[in-house]
């Protein structure tokens, strides 16, 4: 299955973030505390507060899922994954290039990466009235794919943000690029279309609900509230962590639907070549194009993940390589805070130990680079449909009823 590299375009308010990064990195808490930065910050966060927090019984189990709605001011701020269409060619056993294109938003990069309301600037951290957590595990600028608003048309064109906003918009659901239906061909029976998965994998996990008396620490739970209990249950659920649980606390802790479904591997992961837990071969094992598969990396050891990260930079998504499985991957950076009481905080890439060397300076600054964005954020921009080879169709039909759609989408940090 031949898919392309699909393509981040960032928003101008994260375009002017970027352009200033040498200044302020130097200083972090201090330039996002200046006016400008603060009122953008206060959006972007009431708007993803707004698209994230539903009630449960709100669910998505279909494409589609919601009715259309007029595009919202705040979503200027955020930037935007754009897909293209292929259709699936039953006698050739080929996907093509079809007319098509999708747009779907995503929280801009920008500050330190996480909210900007945390506790990580001591004393000069910001705040808004309504949102306090002070934990330092807030998710409050995470707009993952089902509240993520997003649109498509037929044209053979991306359209204008100006021709963007008069299109119709939907805030919440699966669009058509989330996961697709497999093709196979049997020589008895021709295609056959095999459902997808929908996979996460928690490499450093802890346990599900808790670890110790710290709840934000353990983050099985928001995998689970985010995605599963939304509609979208995980076929597979996997933890992984190297320090040593309880097995009977770690099943304790896990819902009842997800029995049989969880895997804790209480071991670590590798990158050695030709070792059975290597993280990335594991990762071309389990996950297949067409699932949905979220990927969190936070094990609190930079040495650990730099080579997991290296290794889905440095792939070919188009011949194989792992980061094109890849649809939300949560990114636990680490940051280097100096002089805590004055929280001057150095702005660094998780690769980085020490931005005052060259090589440091430049890690640091490609996290904000388009490269990383699109290779290790969204993966893979297209949705797919397969349409007995019947390219018209495709071409003027988003429906289930006739084609399956496929694709992707992506999250850069948690």
């Amino acid at each position: 299955m031949g898919l392309l590299t699909l393509r981040r375009f960032p928003s101008p308010y994260e375009a002017s973030w970027f352009a200033s990064i040498e200044t302020a990195q130097s200083n972090i808490c201090e330039a996002v505390a200046k006016p400008e930065h603060k009122n953008a910050s206060e959006i972007i966060v009431t708007r993803t507060l707004e698209l994230t927090s539903l009630p449960a019984s709100w669910k998505w189990e279909t494409y589609d899922t919601f009715n259309t709605t007029s595009f919202h001011s705040s979503d200027s701020f955020m930037s935007r994954m754009h897909y293209n269409r292929t259709c699936y060619d039953s006698k050739t056993e080929t996907f093509n290039l079809a007319k098509g294109k999708g747009i779907q938003l995503i929280e801009p990069l920008w500050g330190m990466l996480r909210d900007p309301f945390d506790h990580w600037c001591g004393d000069k951290a910001l705040h808004m009235e309504g949102q306090a957590d002070p934990s330092g595990q807030s998710k409050a600028h995470i707009m993952p794919q089902g509240f993520a608003p997003y649109t498509y048309t037929d044209s053979s064109t991306p359209p204008t943000p100006e021709e963007s906003r008069q299109q119709a918009w939907r805030t919440h659901g699966l669009p058509p690029w989330h996961s697709s239906l497999r093709p196979s061909s049997d020589p008895r029976v021709g295609v056959a279309f095999q459902p997808p998965q929908n996979i996460h994998l928690d490499l450093g996990s802890s346990y599900f609900k808790v670890w110790g008396s710290d709840r934000g620490a353990a983050s099985g739970q928001w995998f689970y509230d985010t995605y599963h209990a939304r509609g979208q249950p995980f076929s597979r659920f996997i933890a992984v962590e190297v320090e040593t649980l309880n097995d009977t606390t770690a099943f304790q802790q896990i819902p009842d639907d997800l029995v049989g479904v969880y895997t804790l591997m209480n071991v670590g992961l590798t990158m050695e070549e030709g070792d059975k837990l290597n993280t990335v071969d594991m990762i071309k094992r389990v996950v297949k194009p067409e699932d949905f598969f979220v990927f969190k990396l936070d094990i609190d050891s930079a040495p650990i993940e730099e080579p997991i990260v290296k290794s889905l930079l440095e792939d070919n998504p188009d011949e194989g390589g792992a980061s094109a499985l890849i649809d939300e991957l949560m990114l636990g950076l680490r940051s280097a805070i100096m002089n805590l009481a004055a929280a001057a905080v150095l702005f660094l890439y998780p690769l980085a130990t020490d931005s005052s060397t060259p090589e440091g300076a430049a890690v640091a600054e490609r996290v904000h680079s388009r490269d990383f964005v699109k290779r290790a954020g969204r993966n893979r921009g297209i949705f797919t449909t397969a349409c007995e080879g019947a390219e018209n169709a495709c071409n003027n039909a988003y429906s289930r009823t006739k084609c399956h759609p496929d694709g992707a989408a992506g999250r850069n940090m948690i």
